[in-house]
């Protein structure tokens, strides 16, 4: 899941005004405007995950993390396939607001839902393992970015791209099992403190 969603993170914010700017160009877009609406698209990739972020935190409080993130890989990929097609700019502008949601916004709601996935004894293993693995796609996206810019790909290419990589992770969190429902800090507590008792009795 980090994987994926850092690729997606700092693939498409090192690399989207570059792969817009290429894309609006084919489409008959003057030099000059493209690159400037390219740095529009990147405005609005980050301004769809605050403000969709901070929506889909208050929905995964209600309806569980996992779910949402699902969700929000699924939207990303879906958005970023739909800027492959010719739409009108505005269209797009509003596609890429809702990429930002499953890119940059999903990313907030994993380590959530890592966090509480584990125990307490275990969590900081736990979300530091998560958040290892997600660097590693931090470091990945960018260099996939560079690739296929470098390889002179469509823009359409790199937005299938970087859907698939969406699809992936929200794969990878359907496959995440269910936490088995054993007893709580407390209580174990509770249990461990009891079982001293007997021992020292």
């Amino acid at each position: 899941m980090s994987f994926s969603g850092l690729l997606l993170t700092y693939g498409l914010n090192t690399w989207l005004p570059v792969i817009m700017g290429g894309h609006l160009q084919g489409a008959g877009m003057g030099a000059d405007a493209a690159k400037q609406y390219g740095l529009v698209f990147l405005l609005l990739l980050n301004g769809g995950a605050v403000v969709g972020g901070l929506i889909a935190s208050r929905v995964a409080d209600k309806a569980g993390p996992q779910r949402v993130i699902i969700t929000t890989f699924v939207l990303a990929a879906l958005a970023l396939t739909l800027m492959t097609f010719g739409f009108p700019v505005a269209l797009l502008l509003a596609f890429i607001a809702v990429a930002g949601v499953g890119v940059l916004g999903t990313q907030v709601l994993i380590y959530g839902f890592t966090s509480n996935y584990y125990s307490t004894r275990v969590r900081a293993a736990g979300v530091a393992w998560c958040s290892g693995f997600g660097r590693l796609g931090g470091i990945f996206g960018p260099l996939i970015g560079g690739w296929l810019a470098a390889a002179g790909v469509a823009g359409e290419t790199a937005f299938y791209v970087f859907a698939g990589v969406a699809l992936f992770g929200g794969l990878m969190t359907v496959l995440v099992p269910r936490p088995r429902k054993g007893l709580s800090d407390d209580e174990q507590r509770a249990v461990d403190e009891r079982a001293r008792h007997v021992v020292t009795d």
